[in-house]
């Protein structure tokens, strides 16, 4: 009997760390905000004022002449934003191309691919 409620101890105990340090990681991730706009616009009919350089990159590139949404790469904007999105973002469409990156002296897709333009072997 004693050794059962040892372990139910120990098993508590385990719970409530486990719980403490997730709450401790929500924290420490403070949710990226989109800066309030008229979500009723596109992002491209905003950012031809706001970024026009990078529209043009992007409408240049695969992803713009096939017309792919900002929202691919970038979320939604309100419920998800990502103004430099991570590999992952790629890897959901691009799986085929995953790397290694620990085998690499890049870190992420964007050491090697220009954001925007896609191209391969960005000038620095």
């Amino acid at each position: 009997m004693r050794k059962f409620i040892v372990v139910l101890l120990m098993l508590f105990t385990t719970i409530l760390l486990g719980l403490n340090l997730f709450a401790g990681q929500d924290k420490d991730k403070k949710m990226v905000k989109h800066p309030e706009v008229d979500f009723s616009v596109s992002c491209v009919e905003c950012h031809t004022n706001v970024t026009p350089d990078i529209v043009k990159e992007w409408k240049s590139s695969k992803h713009g002449e096939m017309n792919f949404g900002c929202y691919m790469c970038h979320g939604d904007g309100q419920q998800e934003f990502y103004p430099r999105p991570s590999s992952d973002r790629c890897i959901s469409c691009h799986g085929d191309y995953a790397v290694d990156f620990s085998k690499t002296k890049a870190t992420n897709c964007f050491d090697c691919h220009q954001g925007h333009t896609l191209k391969f072997h960005k000038n620095n």
